[in-house]
């Protein structure tokens, strides 16, 4: 945490608002392995090309609320499992936290996407303390809580898991899609989940109503930037005469339609 603070604050923006009860839902629906192909081809993870497909949606989000976007670097919560790095600990829901610098002021996604991979990278390898370890006290869970809604650490919460890669089934039905549902806090007025199952990537954004009329301006820069980087990897490969979406379909709360 001290480490988070003294990388200064996040920038001023919309997205840090008080959020209230009612939420506004819109979805983005892609294909792990055209994602993982993204990945691959810029030595990066799967959740660096989420992250830079938000940083994308962030762009054109401000861009269109009249915000400032040249040279501003936004930050996003980002969980993060410890499995690996916390050894002796029992197995389970080990995670912790980091706080990831999104460029938003970098219109080229490809060169965006080497950032954010450069950034998390670095961030991985440093230890951190599984969330709530220090929180035990019910007095000090309230006064963060009510810290949260002032917070100046994080401008959005970003959440990948990866689910599945075969069908699964109940009373041999078989599931369909999987479609996440990130809770919002504090002043956080958008939270974006990433879910991955028998080769879908689904992308939920969720946004305060009140804060986001225009979250359908969100999820269109998400696919733009996606599909963009996309057509750069097709490129390489060849593959221009392919017509498959890494990020195509629009779900419920979205006004686009879904591509080929």
């Amino acid at each position: 945490m001290l480490r988070t603070v003294t990388e200064g604050w996040a920038p001023r923006s919309s997205l840090n608002r008080p959020i209230g009860p009612d939420r506004n839902f819109a979805l983005v629906r892609g294909s792990i392995q055209q994602v993982s192909n993204i990945a691959r081809d810029h030595d990066a993870k799967v959740n660096d090309v989420l992250l830079t497909g938000v940083a994308g949606g962030l762009r054109e989000l401000l861009r269109g609320r009249g915000e400032r976007v040249d040279g501003v670097v936004l930050r996003a919560l980002v969980p993060v499992s410890l499995h690996r790095t916390q050894l002796g600990e029992p197995q389970g829901n080990l995670l912790g936290q980091m706080v990831v610098p999104l460029p938003i002021g970098v219109s080229d996604p490809g060169r965006r996407l080497r950032m954010i991979a450069a950034e998390t990278a670095i961030r991985k390898g440093r230890a951190r303390p599984r969330r709530g370890s220090a929180l035990r006290s019910k007095r000090l869970q309230r006064a963060m809580l009510t810290l949260l809604a002032r917070q100046r650490l994080a401008n959005v919460y970003v959440a990948n898991v990866p689910g599945p890669r075969v069908p699964r089934y109940l009373a041999g039905a078989p599931l369909l899609e999987v479609l996440p549902v990130v809770p919002l806090i504090g002043n956080l007025t958008l939270g974006v989940g990433a879910f991955s199952y028998d080769g879908q990537f689904n992308i939920t954004a969720v946004g305060d109503s009140a804060c986001f009329p225009d979250i359908d301006v969100f999820t269109q820069g998400v696919r733009d930037a996606l599909q963009s980087l996309a057509a750069y990897v097709d490129g390489e490969h060849d593959n221009a005469g392919s017509n498959r979406s890494v990020a195509g379909g629009a779900g419920p709360g979205s006004t686009g339609r879904e591509l080929p």
